[in-house]
């Protein structure tokens, strides 16, 4: 390990950048509701000179505080473990263990792009935020920190695997490239993996700002619906056609800003392998190089939404260690989008060294028991039922009639997806409505097994299995219960057997 290192070092003056940027970040964390504020105010005008005091002070004590924060910050890294000392009131000294350390990001943020100098992200197991972040510092001395870092767990998983053959073992000291993802990938990845929630709340802040009054007495709202009367609604059929194609565009609409965030955050797209350790690197506006070690990998998720569903292709999730707040997950998940059923069967070979060894998505799986269904699906008719002969037939119990037979067609479509197959040391859960995926559980991971069991379930023998790994709990609901007691059995065998780290 470099000496230099070993004594405590400051950051670089051009860290207060990123110090401002986190401070107004965190100012600014819900910031999506001020847009229909913001946009009231401009539309009428922000004519008080206190707007003006308030931002330039705001500008100011932001500023003294990230200076601040520069000044006391230092760190230094030891042979088993990364000090930081930080704060200005409150003295904060973190010890980190290199053994303790679950993914180490290098990203490059656009406005230090032109410096050359990239940002060390450090996470740990179950932390809820990241544990410590080394801004401004240049790429060679990034690399070096980095490695360093995760010198001590390859060292660790190398010794552990010494019994496994020469072939397949990666070469040391050679990155392998695993996936590489074009535009056209992401753009896929960012359609069917859409999110529909930021369009939703930024076009509908501004779309309740606008005079609909006035819009339905436009000369283009007539021209428009003159056009839909005389040319699409002549018959049943011009009408289905155009409400599909209406669909499709409005679909494609909300989905620019998916496919957008998907080509900024990870073009070019880069999966490649170093010893234990998978790497991930892209990103337009902020480049990234996320890292690893295949050994921290608690589950991984195999993911089809419905449109993936219909191009027929995958995403795939290396979840770590769970966090205390679930709304911290997405960042800690290393995926690899719009994959094939084929190249996936291609791709897991290459991770040995995670704990879970299948090699092959499966193609099958074995349903849960009926009775799941049984006892979800009667609540929702007998209250459209019980409505229906009270009231009598009309407009609502119509309604209720038809919101019943959805809800009801749901939830046999999801006790139909949810399934469960063993494989040797692993054990696969299918689950989904009208998309689908598969968890993949290695049994050496799994922290703690719990069989319940329903009075009802007792009489059929049937139980629900929990298995719970540092990732979270997985539910197998209604299955026999001489197979929830083989899959705990295993799992207990085998993790009896293994003194190794769960994490």
């Amino acid at each position: 390990m470099s000496k230099r290192f070993e004594q405590w070092a400051a950051l670089s003056p051009w860290s207060i950048i990123s110090f401002s940027l986190g401070t107004i970040k965190l100012i600014l964390n819900n910031g999506y509701a001020l847009i229909p504020v913001v946009y009231t105010g401009w539309q009428q005008g922000f004519n008080s000179p206190w707007v003006i005091v308030v931002l330039a002070a705001t500008v100011i004590a932001v500023f003294s505080f990230s200076s601040l924060q520069w000044a006391k910050y230092r760190y230094r890294l030891q042979e088993d473990k990364l000090g930081i000392r930080q704060g200005l009131i409150f003295k904060k000294n973190h010890q980190i263990p290199l053994n303790k350390i679950q993914n180490v990001r290098l990203v490059q943020p656009l406005y230090f792009r032109p410096m050359g100098l990239y940002s060390l992200v450090v996470e740990t197991a179950g932390s809820k935020k990241d544990e410590a972040v080394l801004a401004a510092v240049n790429y060679r001395q990034a690399m070096q920190l980095k490695r360093a870092l995760f010198s001590q767990q390859e060292q660790a998983n190398s010794t552990s695997s010494e019994a496994a053959t020469q072939a397949d073992q990666p070469v040391r000291g050679i990155t392998t490239t695993l996936v590489t993802k074009s535009v056209k990938d992401l753009i896929l990845f960012g359609l069917y993996q859409n999110n529909l929630f930021w369009f939703s709340v930024i076009s509908g802040s501004i779309l309740g700002q606008l005079d609909w009054e006035q819009l339905e007495q436009s000369q283009i709202k007539q021209t428009i619906w003159q056009w839909y009367e005389t040319t699409i609604a002549v018959n049943i059929i011009t009408q289905v056609v155009f409400a599909l194609a209406l669909l499709v565009t409005l679909y494609l609409l909300l989905s620019l800003i998916s496919i957008a965030s998907a080509i900024l955050k990870y073009h070019p797209y880069q999966l490649a392998r170093r010893h234990d350790t998978i790497h991930r690197s892209g990103g337009l506006l902020a480049k990234q190089n996320d890292s690893l070690a295949l050994s921290r990998v608690q589950l991984i998720e195999f993911s089809q939404p419905v449109i993936g569903r219909l191009l027929q292709l995958w995403t795939i999730n290396f979840k770590q260690v769970k966090g205390n707040e679930v709304e911290q997950m997405a960042k800690r998940h290393m995926l690899i989008p719009s994959m094939k059923r084929q190249q996936i069967d291609e791709l897991m070979p290459k991770l040995n060294g995670l704990a879970a060894t299948a090699t092959v998505l499966p193609t099958h799986y074995r349903g849960i028991h009926i009775g799941w269904f049984w006892r979800r699906a009667w609540l929702a008719p007998l209250i459209a039922l019980l409505n229906t002969l009270f009231i009598g037939i009309n407009p609502f119990t119509e309604t209720l009639l038809f919101i019943a037979a959805v809800v009801t067609a749901l939830i046999y479509a999801r006790y139909r997806q949810w399934g469960y197959l063993l494989q040797a040391d692993n054990c696969w859960i299918h689950t989904g409505v009208l998309g689908q995926s598969w968890q993949l559980v290695s049994l050496k991971k799994v922290q703690h097994v719990c069989i319940t069991q329903t009075p009802g379930q007792r009489k059929r023998q049937l139980a629900t299995l929990t298995l719970g790994l540092a990732s979270g709990e997985q539910h197998i609901p209604y299955i026999p219960l001489k197979d929830a007691r083989q899959i705990a059995e295993t799992a207990l065998q085998l993790t009896q057997q293994d003194h190794h780290n769960w994490i």
